[in-house]
């Protein structure tokens, strides 16, 4: 019994980590569509969600059997209820790379003028953030963990000047509101990402120590 849950954890570890890497995708194709003006992209992003909706749903159904199956304690039992976590978080991932995908195709109704440069340094990092947390979830990386934790902040204040920034624009008149508006929803989303890599990265602090770090990162 105890190989088989072991080998029923690696498993559910491994489409985890794949649906995140289907999100991860998603959000590299929606950022790109806007950058690159390409409905095409934002498309396939509009499409490929529904991929990313079935596994959530299959994940759910093999959390539960393995619960209902192993009544797993301890590490075991921490181990399933952080992939629990991390799958919700996931799929929101997908949900914000949908919207980005949708604001990106409303920028395309409007004259072409390259994106703000801080745009640019968030998706940036939102890029970065997704692939430290791939490592972080794969590894179950403490260090990581608690890196992005961390990171957050630097998240929350360039999306935070971005909003001023299109504020701004949107004060003056005679400059293109709608522009500022869907890029203030774009920086909203990509900010949005990172907040969910967040929740993963506290998923395994409690998969590893058992704590909650919920709304904390000590």
């Amino acid at each position: 019994m105890e190989r088989i849950i072991e080998a029923d954890l690696q498993r559910l570890k491994t489409e985890t980590l794949t649906a995140f890497h289907m999100a991860q995708a998603a959000v590299d194709k929606a950022v790109r569509s806007v950058f690159e003006r390409d409905p095409a992209l934002a498309d396939a992003v509009m499409t490929g969600d529904a991929a990313i909706d079935v596994l959530e749903c299959a994940l759910d159904a093999e959390i539960l059997r393995m619960l209902a199956l192993y009544q797993p304690v301890a590490s075991d039992l921490r181990a399933i209820v952080g992939c629990m976590r991390c799958v919700g978080d996931i799929e929101r991932i997908g949900d914000q790379a949908v919207n980005i995908a949708e604001r990106g195709l409303i920028l395309l109704e409007l004259d072409a003028v390259p994106p703000p440069p801080k745009l640019e340094e968030l998706a940036e990092a939102t890029r970065d953030f997704l692939a430290n947390t791939a490592l972080c979830f794969s590894n179950l990386d403490m260090v990581m963990a608690k890196r992005l934790c961390e990171e957050s902040d630097e998240i929350l204040e360039l999306n935070v000047a971005i909003l001023k920034e299109m504020t701004e624009i949107i004060r003056d008149a005679a400059r293109p509101v709608e522009r500022a508006v869907q890029i203030s929803f774009i920086a909203h989303g990509l900010k949005r990402v990172c907040d969910q890599c967040t929740n993963i990265a506290e998923s395994v602090v409690f998969t590893r120590e058992g704590a909650c770090s919920r709304h904390r990162c000590d």
